[in-house]
Order: C-alpha cells, then sequence, then structure tokens
C-alpha cells in the first residue's frame, strides 16, 4: 500500500486481562528511519500482576513501582508517531499477536485518557508467519515470536526475549523478513479506534 507508513510495536504487560492488568513496557520502532522509543511504565496496581506474567518477564512487584506515568507514556508515544505528519488512516502498526493482545491494551489505555489510538491499520506478524508455514506445508507450526524467528532463520536476534525493547526489534527483523516471502498487502487490517465502540 503506498503512502502507507510503518511502526512495529510490543508490550510488555502485568497478565492477560485488558481493565486489571497493565502495560509495563512499551517498545516501537518506526520503520522508515529505524529509530526505537522505550518506555518503562510505572503500575497503579502492581498487586494485581500475574505471577505468570512475573516470571516470564523478570520482573518483581517493586520493578513495576518504577517508571513513567502512563500519562508521560502516552505524550512520548504520539510526539514519535507524529513525526511522520500523517493520519492514522496512513500509519499501520505492526506487532506479533497485535490484533489480538497489543491492540486491545494499547486502545484500553488511550481510552482511559479520553484519547483514541493513532493507527487505524494493523498488520499482525503472527497472521504472517502462518502464511509462510502454509507455503511450506508445514502442519501446526508453533508462531510464537522465538519460534517464528526461528522458522525465517533471523540473523540479527536479541536474545533478552520478554524485554519490549528486544522484543520489538525482534519483530521488525521478522516483518522485514515476512515482507520478502509472502503476500502481506491482503493481511493489513483496517481497525480504527473509537471510543465507546
Amino acid at each position: 500500500m503506498s503512502g502507507i507508513s510503518y511502526s512495529v510495536i510490543d508490550l510488555e504487560t502485568t497478565g492477560l486481562l485488558v481493565g486489571v492488568h497493565e502495560i509495563v513496557e512499551l517498545s516501537i520502532i518506526n520503520a522508515a528511519n529505524k529509530t526505537q522509543l522505550t518506555r518503562i511504565v510505572r503500575a497503579e496496581n502492581p498487586d494485581n500482576a500475574s505471577l505468570d506474567a512475573l516470571t516470564i518477564t523478570h520482573k518483581t512487584k517493586n520493578d513495576l513501582t518504577k517508571g513513567c506515568s502512563k500519562a508521560t507514556l502516552i505524550a512520548d508515544v504520539e510526539k514519535f508517531i507524529a513525526e511522520d505528519g500523517l493520519t492514522p488512516a496512513h500509519r499501520c502498526l505492526v506487532g506479533h499477536n497485535i490484533i489480538g493482545f497489543d491492540k486491545r491494551f494499547l486502545w484500553h489505555l488511550w481510552e482511559s485518557h479520553g484519547k483514541t489510538f493513532p493507527f487505524n491499520l494493523y498488520l499482525d506478524t503472527m497472521h504472517l508467519v502462518r502464511a509462510y508455514a502454509k507455503r511450506l506445508q508445514i502442519v501446526k507450526p508453533k508462531v510464537n515470536l522465538t519460534a517464528s524467528c526461528e522458522m525465517l532463520k533471523i540473523a540479527n536476534i536479541n536474545t533478552n526475549w520478554h524485554s519490549a525493547k528486544a522484543d520489538t526489534q525482534n519483530c521488525f527483523f521478522l516483518w522485514e523478513q515476512l515482507m520478502k516471502s509472502v503476500s502481506y498487502i491482503e493481511h493489513i487490517k483496517t481497525m480504527p479506534h473509537n471510543i465507546g465502540e
């Protein structure tokens, strides 16, 4: 799609439940200039954190009390995104399981501050990996980020898995390879954020 800017994102959260659990790390890469913004975010309800999430992200409840406020995160991300000079209709956000997971947390956070999230287009690398595996006739492929990077033989992996910064970098490398390997246009979903819907 011409005239579209791409950004790649990853989040770490305190669990799987939107409204109960919170974003505690966010990292985003502007694909055009390869600049990256990463923020550690202070949890408002650290006691709600899932023990599984803490184990996966190697965090303690005390770690969750550190970082910027959610309002600061939103302001920093919006400033970073606005540098492209485009409207949400011309921005595509790329992520691994972004449609099933990250988008829900992002929309909830922006909505809780009376804002709409500034992307209308979404591209899920998990969907692209499935298309790639199908082309190779791989039955029931593992499609988590680690397995996906291994399947596509991504060379420049950041091995600090389950940090937003590293996982965003790895997703970026995965996406670059997938764009060369599968037809991606049909996988871009138009999903504008409308508060209250």
